[in-house]
């Protein structure tokens, strides 16, 4: 496979109307430009792209069985009957159980929770614990972040004669036939609040396990009229699963996070303070890129090498030495995890780059030639399977290809694996149509999880790809550029200006902007491993900036790819050069003993067409 994936640069032209939306609104001409270029186009959407306004949101009572299930809540309360809850192991999956133990607690309710172990029960609510459940003598279960396909679970639950309340976010089961028709498995609980069933008529489809979870509590409360004595409460645990489940931050995930980053900010919680302490961010604005790189990855390990349990018990704890104690293990177990998939991450770039696939055979490991696979189906039994998706997630943006990683399952029964995806495969449909081939399957469009014996799995890969219908343009990742602006317009006032704009992740890029024919005054390798790269930029017109390349190696091997090791060599000794390079890049700013300069990021660089002669 090629070394580099393919890419497009599209600069966006929807800038016309940009003066109008600026006054209108009070915001420059370049952050109207970006408004417009995210698809917003009426006052009324700008306007609510724009807004921190909670009452915003959408009422709970759109869900599809929200009243039913909160009115069981409340007659179980009422009847002081015994409720379990039952989380997903993630992030996602430790916010909302935390949500509905505080919010049902607050209602009087009795109540207990209880999360998968990772490795000896696999993804959501099981039979095990349903049996643990009914020795401890539960009445009522209410799952968060899963339930909407544990079948054998809620049957079981059933014959014991539990109530069962499932809330979760994820795909409804289905089987595709090879015309493309649906046929969809219904859970048989009590009642089922999840989003994505197809007659739910609540207005936005994109919460994650922990927004469904809340929404739950705001109209329990409702129905029970307790009051709700803070605006905010719970929204920081909202942002946490929304944005490290990777969900859009888009209309009312984008309200929640923005409110959920300033409690985070100014937390109250103890165990949420241990961990901002033990991360080096006590004090520090928080901003949603802490959660998916700092914050959300150090809980996210409990669930993938101890137990998910400790997360709980981190954000619920009022004993402050117990809290540091739990963060300071988290930061460390990270560390553990962010060590196996770097390395898990080596290898499996390697075998794809050389074409090659090991499977699981009668003889032991058999490496095979599969060419130029569109859809990544990589074997890897020397990883933890609990960092199968992560590594899955990096191969993804290396090659922009939908890739599945699997690993031998632990407790011996066959393979697991995870997967992610690129925006035109919809991951969860695709693998549905080969569902006989899976133990266990499920997960969104662009992510997700599975079992499956040894020897489906080549049959997976060949099935996977004969079926793909991704074209080289579907292949192609398309970098959408904002606006280009000359050097003199990366300013303190305009860096401060898209912060607007923020929280910035999935479905709400950061402002992306490019610079052509730049040349290359110095580079130097920084880093413990020499990994970055800090770079000084000119333009043909003399004017100069600096900027910090994190892919530093990648770019340097493109250095001399393109112009050759002794131009290469010139950079880096500081020394006048051919170089010219076209740039996409983010506006960055860096303070450094009281002095703050404006920077660049790059984040994507290309030959220039034109050569200076």
């Amino acid at each position: 496979m090629s070394e580099y994936k393919k890419e497009e640069w599209i600069l966006r032209n929807r800038g016309r109307e940009s003066a109008l939306i600026a006054e209108k609104f009070g915001v420059s001409e370049v952050l109207a430009r970006i408004i417009l270029n995210r698809g917003f186009e009426t006052e009324q959407e700008i306007r609510r792209y724009l807004s921190d306004d909670l009452s915003d949101a959408y009422d709970p009572a759109c869900m599809k069985d929200m009243e039913k299930g909160c009115q069981i809540m409340r007659d179980k309360i009422a009847a002081g009957a015994k409720i379990r809850i039952i989380s997903d192991y993630d992030v996602d999956g430790i916010t909302s159980n935390c949500i509905l133990y505080k919010g049902l607690q607050g209602a009087g309710a009795k109540v207990s929770y209880d999360i998968p172990d990772r490795i000896q029960d696999g993804y959501g609510v099981n039979e095990r614990i349903i049996e643990e459940a009914h020795k401890d003598g539960i009445d009522t279960i209410i799952t968060c972040d899963n339930g909407i396909a544990a079948f054998e679970a809620v049957a079981l639950a059933k014959e014991y004669h539990m109530t069962v309340i499932v809330t979760d976010h994820h795909e409804v089961p289905c089987d595709i036939d090879e015309n493309g028709e649906k046929t969809i498995h219904y859970i048989d609980a009590d009642a089922v609040i999840d989003i994505k069933q197809e007659d739910c008529p609540y207005p936005y489809k994109y919460l994650c396990g922990a927004g469904v979870a809340y929404k739950f509590i705001r109209h329990l409360y409702r129905c029970m009229n307790l009051p709700w004595k803070d605006e905010d409460l719970y929204l920081d645990l909202v942002a946490l699963g929304t944005v490290c489940d990777v969900m859009p931050l888009t209309d009312e995930n984008r309200l929640f996070v923005k409110h959920g980053l300033r409690r985070l900010t100014h937390s109250d919680n103890i165990g949420m303070c241990a961990l901002k302490k033990a991360l080096g961010l006590d004090g520090q604005k928080i901003c949603a890129h802490h959660l998916s790189f700092r914050i959300g990855p150090c809980l996210n390990s409990t669930g993938r090498l101890e137990s998910a349990k400790e997360g709980v018990e981190l954000l619920l704890t009022e004993n402050t030495a117990r809290a540091e104690q739990l963060a300071e293990a988290m930061v460390h177990l990270n560390e553990d995890r962010k060590s196996m998939t770097d390395r898990g991450v080596k290898d499996a770039i390697a075998l794809v780059r050389e074409d090659k696939r090991m499977i699981p055979s009668a003889d032991g490991l058999k490496t095979i030639d599969v060419g130029d696979d569109k859809v990544i189906v990589l074997y890897m039994p020397d990883i933890h399977e609990s960092v199968a998706g992560l590594v899955a997630g990096k191969v993804k943006e290396a090659f922009y290809r939908p890739t599945l990683v699997f690993t031998d399952a632990e407790n011996g029964q066959g393979l697991k694996g995870s997967g992610r995806s690129i925006e035109s495969y919809n991951m969860y449909e695709e693998l549905s149509k080969h569902r006989d081939l899976f133990v266990h399957m499920g997960g969104h469009p662009m992510a997700a999880g599975f079992s499956i014996t040894a020897d489906k799995l080549e049959p997976l890969r060949e099935a996977l790809n004969e079926t793909c219908t991704l074209t080289d343009e579907a292949l192609t990742e398309k970098k959408y550029i904002d606006a280009s602006i000359p050097i003199s317009m990366i300013t303190e006032d305009l860096y401060d200006d898209l912060k607007r704009l923020e929280p910035y992740g999935t479905g709400n890029p950061t402002p992306l902007f490019g610079l052509l024919h730049m040349g290359i005054v110095s580079m130097k390798m920084v880093g413990n491993e020499q990994q970055y790269a800090r770079c000084t930029f000119k333009t043909r017109n003399g004017a100069k900036i600096s900027g910090m390349i994190f892919s530093g190696k990648e770019f340097r091997d493109h250095i001399k790819e393109w112009f050759g090791d002794e131009e290469c060599d010139k950079i880096q000794n500081g020394l006048q050069n051919h170089v010219e390079i076209d740039i996409l890049y983010h506006p960055d700013k860096n303070e450094y003993n009281g002095r703050v300069t404006m920077q660049i990021q790059p984040v994507s660089f290309r030959k220039s067409e034109l050569q200076p002669s």
